[in-house]
């Protein structure tokens, strides 16, 4: 992979659930089961063990962190609330690169620990630009759990995620110009 993938992500929560999740410092993940099948199922050059996932250890807050990508343009970068308490997040250019994921990863995962039962939300890094149908990351949020799904080609997501992806990306990319 040499081109940037994207990110898209959707929780489905109350927005106080997010406003303290938004409030609080981004946390270092411990390294599980989870992390390590996902990590050992990529297809990726010189591969290390994962032994530790960094984080953005410069951002005083996780809402710090998502004001620091809209704040640059090159990043192609958007949120949006829906009617529908869903929370959206939209980065057009993240990284081609699975160790410089691993902080966006641990923040996004994260979100789990501040949702509550019956919510729900889904996370992908895949080649919307490009269109070669790649993920590099698929997570599912389900209550306080996020888990990785092993998922290689976005044909294997539910096409309505990919379509609402789609459609913010499109948007994002509208934007750019």
């Amino acid at each position: 992979m040499s081109e940037p993938r994207s990110l898209y992500l959707k929780i489905k929560t109350k927005r106080e659930n997010l406003q303290r999740f938004f409030n609080e410092k981004p946390v270092a993940p411990e390294v599980d089961q989870d992390w390590t099948s996902w990590w050992d199922s990529r297809k990726m050059h010189s591969r290390s063990p994962l032994t530790k996932v960094p984080i953005y250890a410069w951002a005083k807050t996780n809402r710090g962190l998502i004001d620091s990508y809209l704040s640059d343009p090159e990043t192609g970068t958007r949120e949006r609330e829906t009617d529908k308490g869903e929370w959206e997040l939209a980065v057009a250019f993240l990284s081609h690169n699975y160790t410089e994921i691993l902080p966006m990863l641990a923040w996004v995962k994260s979100i789990s620990a501040y949702l509550e039962a019956g919510d729900e939300g889904v996370a992908i890094i895949y080649d919307y630009f490009w269109g070669s149908g790649s993920v590099m990351s698929h997570v599912v949020f389900a209550g306080q759990d996020a888990s990785f799904r092993l998922t290689n080609k976005s044909s294997e997501v539910d096409k309505h995620i990919i379509a609402e992806a789609g459609n913010m990306l499109k948007t994002v990319m509208g934007a750019l110009g």
